[in-house]
């Protein structure tokens, strides 16, 4: 009689197959968990590009809209309003007057920054001259047009970079990008002889101490610093909006600008350890107002 071999698995051979398998789903498993997390981190790293693109192009378009003077308008004369003006360190309340109090609880030290200029005239069929907002600014007076960014909370704690612009019932604001920590405005002052460019850049409080000092802003600098909602790479987590040296020399001489520099370690304790970037852009003005502001 032919004795058979037995063709089943013994227990050792079966608890190391076993092994072996629990192993190649635990690798299979976290190279899926890898891949999502860089996927997520990608898609959030392009969602900041993008409103960071999207915020500097909406500064950029107001700024070069500032100073606007309708010459053809019947009565114009020469503007007692400044083009540009700003605040550091503050935010507005939405339905308050311009730029003025009562102010808001300031986000990360952030800025201000008032664009004024002329609207469309009335039954010229023009409406080239819009708000932050994307309205078209009717010519009720000289300088009725406003964009004034600012940052503030909304009714969750997120920062936002808002647009505040005037209505013909009063005074509006809107939000324009979320999860923006800073916003940082450098203004360019040129000589009052020529003011063909730029001699130094100073913050809002610098430049209104100033004698014409409004009246001589040719360019700005504006800086913000925007969040993701996902887990950034480890690494310092100081933001020099302007760059390290210009944060040190604001920390010398400078102090009212101190949202040049945003830690961290200041920030609610939900926002910390988030993908950040600084998006910075230097703008020319195309129009400069010449009367006292």
């Amino acid at each position: 009689m032919t004795r058979r071999s037995p063709t089943g698995m013994a227990l050792p051979e079966l608890m190391v197959a076993l092994a072996v398998g629990a192993m190649l789903v635990l690798a299979a498993s976290a190279l899926v968990m890898q891949a999502r997390n860089s996927y997520l981190l990608t898609g959030d790293l392009a969602r900041i590009e993008e409103n960071g693109r999207f915020a500097v192009a909406i500064l950029g378009q107001a700024v070069r809209q500032a100073g606007y003077r309708d010459w053809g308008a019947a009565g114009a004369v020469e503007a007692d309003w400044p083009a540009v003006s700003g605040l550091d360190a503050r935010s507005l309340r939405d339905r308050s007057d311009g730029i003025g109090g009562p102010y808001g609880a300031a986000v990360n030290g952030s800025d201000v920054l008032a664009l004024r200029f002329d609207g469309n005239r009335a039954g010229s069929g023009d409406t080239a001259m819009r708000n932050c907002a994307g309205a078209s600014v009717a010519a009720d007076a000289p300088g009725a047009g406003w964009s004034i960014f600012y940052i503030a909370n909304d009714s969750l704690g997120e920062p936002e970079l808002r647009c505040k612009y005037r209505t013909a019932s009063g005074w509006n604001s809107d939000a324009l990008v979320r999860g923006v920590d800073g916003f940082q405005v450098l203004y360019g002052l040129a000589d009052a002889a020529d003011g063909a460019a730029p001699l130094r850049y100073a913050s809002a409080s610098v430049v209104a101490q100033e004698a014409t000092g409004w009246q001589r802003v040719v360019s700005l600098k504006v800086a913000l610093l925007l969040r993701g909602n996902q887990p950034g790479p480890a690494r310092s987590r100081r933001y020099d909006l302007f760059g390290a040296d210009y944060a040190g020399y604001a920390d010398r001489f400078d102090p009212a600008d101190s949202g040049v520099r945003v830690e961290e370690a200041r920030l609610p304790p939900a926002s910390r350890g988030l993908q950040r970037r600084i998006h910075a852009a230097t703008i020319f003005l195309r129009n400069r107002g010449e009367a006292g502001a």
